[in-house]
């Protein structure tokens, strides 16, 4: 007994310690994320209810084509019946037994329909094809929608840096004037400017720790990870970017956009539906065939199989329609309608996203003209700004002369950071328009 009370503690010990294992494992896990912009993208696709939803539509459109398609394939039924026959008249004797029964198997397949099935399975097979190329869309709206997220965090994440660079700069340029103040160059009133100075640097920088902490927290949700993890940015802007050719990126959206692409699937769709209406206004040719065992009897509750008779048919149907009320005509009314409605919202997609297109590509090149304009700033800012110090150092120039430099400085690489946004933003509503892969394999440069 005290073996078995030893083993048992035992057991417990080293599931506790198991649990402990792993349960420390997975908070190292999630102590700090570091991930970039492709790992960003994989879990937002992976965690995206709304691709889920997208996949499901596509389920449910395959069940509907695989309905229509039933009409072309053969069409098989069993029935069985048992009757008891209470009462009857004297004279039915000879021919209602007190108990019958019937079991058969029914058979039918449609021979010649005039393109009636046969056009509403292409409908059907179209309208799944352009519900899958919704999904597609749906995926480039997220990884749309991740980049503008892990931009908006990088570009958070940036500016923090540089407000807590300008703090500091601030208070460099305090132990510069204390420097100062103990030669006896040094007014009161530049000292109180000067603290003055530092102390509302602190309402920025802490403005720009709140918009850094909202967009990692935005982020976070994006890609489904929990609060108590914290996310480390692998990745910075470049300051380079390529050139692109409006023309070519406009054959690319023609050629791969999902969205433009479910739309010709619609059209191509509702015009087989209306080929459809247009066929059921003609005969139906179908074959049928019927075998079945039928009997009764007095004697027996359940007829036995000597009781039951083989009887067996087959045939050929014609259904011909002449009169429904205007049921058909109506039917062929709202597939003209729907063709019609297809073929205009393509016309009108095509317009905007082509619109669309064309700010975006001439946003583009606007910021990355600004962003050379602005390398130079921050770079002549920087150069200022450090001569600027040497002089107030010496004596040479006043405060006010070190703070607009430093200001100068600051407000340039704020510049720079957030044209670097404002391009990748605009690049990625490009990306998104010609449907391009997040690994940046078919992109299109200007020869």
């Amino acid at each position: 007994m005290k073996r078995q009370a030893i083993f048992v503690i035992t057991v417990c010990l080293a599931v506790i310690f198991s649990l402990n294992v792993i349960y420390t494992a997975r908070a190292a896990e999630c102590t700090i994320l570091q991930i970039g912009l492709n790992e960003t993208i994989k879990r937002a696709l992976d965690t995206s209810e709304e691709l889920q939803i997208k996949d499901r539509e596509v389920d449910r459109s395959l069940g509907a084509y695989r309905e229509e398609r039933s009409e072309m394939l053969p069409h098989f039924s069993a029935q069985s019946t048992w009757i008891r026959n209470i009462s009857y008249p004297g004279s039915a004797a000879g021919e209602v037994a007190d108990y019958e029964s019937t079991s058969g198997i029914d058979a039918s397949q449609v021979l010649w329909s005039f393109g009636r099935v046969m056009y509403a399975v292409d409908s059907a097979r179209k309208a799944v094809e352009a519900t899958k190329l919704n999904r597609d869309a749906s995926r480039q709206e997220i990884i749309y929608i991740a980049k503008l997220s892990y931009y908006t965090t990088l570009l958070a994440e940036n500016t923090l840096v540089i407000t807590e660079k300008s703090y500091a700069n601030a208070l460099d340029n305090k132990k510069l004037l204390e420097q100062r103040s103990y030669g006896g160059r040094s007014s009161r009133y530049e000292i109180v400017r000067m603290n003055a100075d530092v102390a509302s640097r602190v309402p920025t920088v802490n403005e720009s720790r709140t918009q850094f902490d909202a967009a990692i927290e935005t982020l976070k949700k994006l890609i489904d990870v929990g609060h108590e993890c914290d996310i480390s940015l692998t990745g910075d802007f470049r300051d380079q970017y390529e050139d692109y050719s409006f023309n070519e990126l406009v054959g690319l959206m023609e050629k791969r956009e999902p969205y433009l692409k479910s739309l010709d699937k619609n059209i191509e769709s509702a015009d087989s539906k209306l080929k459809s209406r247009n066929a059921a206004l003609f005969p139906t040719v179908s074959a049928f065939s019927s075998l079945n065992y039928a009997g009764g009897s007095n004697d027996h509750s359940f007829p036995d199989y000597g009781d039951l008779g083989e009887y067996s048919l087959v045939g050929v149907k014609v259904d011909i329609p002449i009169w429904e009320g205007g049921k058909k005509q109506a039917q062929i009314s709202q597939s003209k309608a729907d063709k019609d409605i297809a073929s205009l919202r393509k016309k009108q997609a095509w317009r905007n996203y082509v619109l669309e297109l064309k700010k975006a590509y001439l946003e583009f090149e606007q910021y990355k003209n600004n962003l050379k304009a602005n390398i130079d700033a921050v770079d002549l800012a920087q150069e200022s700004f450090k001569q600027t110090q040497e002089m107030f150092a010496s004596g040479q120039v006043t405060l006010t002369d070190l703070n607009d430099a430093e200001l100068l400085m600051t407000n340039q690489r704020l510049n720079k950071e957030m044209t670097l946004f404002n391009i990748n933003i605009t690049l990625a509503r490009i990306e998104k328009l010609i449907a391009e892969n997040y690994e940046k394999q078919d992109i299109v440069k200007k020869s």
